[in-house]
């Protein structure tokens, strides 16, 4: 839990836009929601990075920060948040990242998942690049064991 709540705090001032880059890291949810305030105005004027930015993305931009208003609506902090909550923020921030920055196989995304022989899940966060290397080498492995 605590390699999430560091992660949610990097993401946070890397979602920042450039005006609001000198703020210090933490997990204000204020902070974040002016932050996205300030990505969403200029994304909707078309104005700096965003002024190229092609109008499905720019609608997968907006859907993502819809997600991360609705969880810190009235928050004070995402550490207030459930679990559940803090992954779909952090999830939705590192979405907004990697549309701003067009890097999606950078992409962070962290899931709950439960060991084998275990009860308590863990939260396990991978970038796209790994996830899809680790899935071409499951079919691999399926694949050379299935002959």
């Amino acid at each position: 839990m605590p390699l999430l709540f560091a992660a949610v705090i990097a993401l946070m001032c890397l979602a920042a836009p450039p005006a609001a880059a000198n703020n210090t890291r933490n997990t204000d949810a204020k902070t974040i929601l002016e932050q996205q305030a300030g990505i969403r105005t200029e994304a909707m004027n078309k104005k700096g990075r965003y002024k190229d930015m092609a109008e499905p993305k720019r609608q997968e931009l907006f859907a993502h920060q819809d997600k991360v208003n609705r969880a810190l609506d009235g928050v004070g902090s995402t550490t207030d948040l459930p679990e559940k909550d803090q992954i779909v923020v952090f999830n939705s921030l590192e979405a907004i990242e990697a549309i701003i920055n067009q890097a999606e196989e950078e992409r962070m995304v962290c899931t709950r998942v439960k060991p084998v022989g275990s009860n308590r899940p863990q939260t396990v966060c991978k970038t796209v690049a790994q996830m899809r290397e680790e899935k071409l080498e499951a079919d691999r492995a399926f694949t050379r064991d299935s002959r």
